[in-house]
């Protein structure tokens, strides 16, 4: 190629705007994390040994928890009703809701329905699995509210070190692992994302999530508690959602379908192709 031809802009393109390029994300979902104060872990444990533990039913054949190597094992109920489980409640609604406003974009509300307490010791584990909801669309999460010193004595900086399982030290035990995908390491050559995480607890840290984001605990061996909380919402979405997701004709068919004398207090339940979709109804 001559000195002159190698000179030719490529293409024309020899001035600003003849050529744009944009990288788009296309994300997978949403994860909300939470810190809270020590005053506030303060409180909901102190709820929990006041409470919960001499007045709480076991909760652990409604749960996945294994939770049996010491007999102060257990997975209890948390009361929502009392003023303690009444304010923690408010605060859950208001940060499940802003997870789907902000994180989703979506017009949509959380209300938290349940919430109980794993009490776990050396040898308790909690095999992957996912959560349940009565609303088709649900949230799910985990607060940490103890660490027994075998994992406070191992704490990592966060951000500033791989995870690595060709060591014998029980780093990584009892922490939470997270999957959504299949896939191996020598996928991240592919240009294919990763779809796990191995995540360390740490005391008044909360993570919000999609009820179908798969997780689990790692076992832990030691003489102190490793406790947490585990909670759920509905996901119940609002008129102008529904407007945004249907087609013009699906939402005229929609609103005619609403009887007249339906209190508008009340969730709207509608089926959409086999599925119950729950729906707060603007006020006439």
């Amino acid at each position: 190629m001559s000195e002159e031809n190698a000179a030719q802009p490529l293409l024309g393109i020899d001035s600003d705007g003849k050529m744009e390029m944009t990288v788009d994300p296309v994300i997978h979902h949403m994860v909300a994390k939470i810190k809270f104060d020590k005053s506030v872990v303060d409180q909901l444990n102190k709820e929990i040994d006041e409470v919960s533990i001499l007045n709480s039913d076991s909760h652990q054949s409604k749960l996945v928890g294994q939770f049996r190597q010491d007999e102060r094992s257990a997975q209890l109920q948390m009361d929502l009703t009392t003023s303690v489980g009444q304010q923690f409640k408010t605060v859950l609604n208001s940060a499940g809701t802003s997870y789907l406003n902000n994180g989703y974009k979506k017009k949509s509300y959380a209300d938290c329905y349940t919430v109980w307490s794993n009490h776990c010791y050396g040898g308790d584990y909690n095999p992957l699995h996912e959560h349940s909801t009565p609303t088709y669309a649900g949230l799910s999460g985990f607060m940490w509210l103890k660490l027994p010193d075998e994992m406070l004595e191992r704490q990592l900086n966060r951000g500033q070190h791989k995870v690595n399982f060709n060591t014998t030290e029980g780093q990584y035990d009892g922490w939470n692992h997270i999957i959504w995908g299949l896939g191996s390491k020598s996928d991240l050559y592919r240009l294919k994302m990763p779809a796990e995480e191995y995540v360390q607890p740490e005391i008044g840290t909360m993570w919000i999530f999609p009820k179908w984001l798969h997780h689990q605990v790692m076992p832990f061996y030691g003489s102190g508690e490793r406790r947490s909380l585990g909670m759920n919402w509905n996901v119940i979405e609002s008129q102008g959602e529904m407007e945004k997701m249907m087609t013009p004709t699906e939402y005229s068919s929609f609103v005619e379908r609403i009887p007249d004398d339906w209190d508008r207090n009340e969730v709207y339940p509608i089926d959409m192709g086999g599925i119950t979709i729950h729906v707060k109804l603007d006020d006439d």
